[in-house]
């Protein structure tokens, strides 16, 4: 009887690791690393994708490099992303920006798209993004014009 139950168990907390997240812009299959982009008339922008890049609004200059001699000061402590979009698709571009912990629960950057319930969050913060599904969009667009 224990052995069916731990079975039970085990095989739910498999599946739910697996399973596809969903929220009414994106679905996260974690199973392939990816997250398919729900509504299709969301269209993404490369200016506006380059824009938020460097903005300290995400700050991803602080962490990574980019070929473009317009920014002098790069970091580089994430990887280089010269040839990311050629690299990666879309959707696995997209996976990485909205929930990059969902591929690896230890890296250090941010998941862009995931609503913040930290319990010290200001309750300006509370429950809400960083960047909006737009601004989503317009950084992948940006990220696979990288090639």
């Amino acid at each position: 009887m224990n052995l069916i139950i731990s079975s039970f168990f085990i095989i739910n907390l498999f599946l739910g690791i697996c399973r596809a997240e969903t929220n009414k812009f994106f679905e996260i299959d974690k199973k392939n690393f990816i997250a398919v982009k729900i509504k299709k008339d969301l269209l993404g922008n490369i200016e506006r994708g380059k824009k938020i890049f460097i903005s300290r609004k995400v700050n991803c200059l602080s962490c990574h490099e980019v070929p473009t001699i317009e920014e002098k000061f790069q970091g580089n402590f994430g990887p280089p992303l010269g040839g990311i979009g050629s690299r990666y698709n879309k959707e696995e571009l997209r996976l990485r920006v909205v929930d990059a912990k969902s591929i690896n629960p230890d890296s250090i950057m941010p998941s862009y798209f995931k609503r913040i319930k930290f319990e010290r969050t200001p309750a300006e913060f509370f429950n809400k993004t960083i960047l909006s599904a737009q601004e989503v969009e317009d950084l992948v667009e940006y990220l696979y014009s990288l090639k």
